[in-house]
């Protein structure tokens, strides 16, 4: 989502311009005391997170040397780029309110911004909604593959594991589900994600969670969640969970396990539906 932030970037780098600097030429053609828009506000519009207004057009055409046309044409079209970026994740459906809190999410990952990525854990509607813009975005594709490959922190490895696995595309799943095998940390999070959503449980006792005992309200709700069509971690996750409960002799989950054999379509998931039925747990 980059048009006028690309414009912006590329223009200050060639002046040899910092992002502060910029900002406080702006703010000094402005005549504003506040010390508007800030660093923080050049980020946004140079990662796309913001288009500015045209009262910071006509102070960015001055400092920038550009011609004004320019950046109100690519202005419009960071406008147009938004509202077909809504269509493209499915948000049209989602409460005004959570739907731009969502957008402005969404858009900053989209212009390559991982910093609060890499410190918190992405709620799962935000999660879902950059597996549809991966679905649709090539560019969005190969920028979660390297995060998950080569991620500064466990953070962003995880959530982009967690968007790849809500993908509709076999090939990402499989690599969100090779992670799963080889990063622990990653590993770990995920189950704790999953037993806190599907059970109700606080941070502390989803870390302590295991299904060796688990009564038969709970080996349905993993059995209900090893046939979720939408999200391969949930199967992989219910898998993982249903075979701590084969352990504890439970017959039931064995079925549970036995019938996910014949529609489980991922390489890796059915590789945990067989070791679950063996009784290993390899990611205990």
């Amino acid at each position: 989502m980059g048009v006028i932030g690309d414009l912006i970037r590329d223009r200050r780098l060639a002046l040899g311009l910092t992002q502060h600097e910029l900002a406080a030429l702006l703010c000094q053609q402005d005549g504003n005391a506040d010390g508007q828009p800030g660093r923080d506000g050049v980020k946004r519009w140079e990662s796309g997170k913001v288009v500015p207004g045209r009262r910071w057009i006509a102070s960015l055409a001055v400092v920038l040397d550009l011609p004004a046309g320019d950046l109100y044409a690519a202005a419009g079209d960071a406008r147009v780029e938004r509202r077909a970026f809504l269509a493209a994740t499915g948000m049209a459906a989602i409460s005004v309110t959570r739907r731009t809190e969502l957008r402005d999410m969404l858009a900053s990952v989209a212009g390559g911004d991982e910093s609060w990525l890499s410190k918190s854990i992405g709620p799962y509607d935000f999660t879902a909604q950059w597996a549809n813009l991966a679905n649709r975005d090539q560019g969005t594709r190969r920028r979660l593959v390297r995060w998950l490959d080569d991620g500064s922190t466990s953070l962003l490895r995880g959530n982009s594991q967690s968007t790849l696995f809500k993908t509709q595309r076999p090939e990402l799943i499989e690599r969100a589900e090779q992670s799963m095998s080889r990063d622990c940390e990653t590993r770990a999070r995920c189950l704790r994600c999953f037993t806190r959503r599907a059970f109700r449980l606080s941070w502390p006792a989803a870390r302590g969670y295991t299904a060796v005992s688990a009564p038969r309200t709970g080996i349905r709700a993993l059995g209900a969640l090893l046939n979720d069509r939408q999200d391969a971690s949930n199967r992989w996750c219910a898998a993982v969970y249903l075979g701590e409960a084969v352990s504890g002799g439970s017959r039931p989950a064995r079925t549970l396990l036995a019938a996910a054999l014949r529609s489980e379509d991922s390489r890796e998931n059915l590789r945990a539906i067989g070791l679950a039925l063996n009784g290993e747990h390899p990611w205990s």
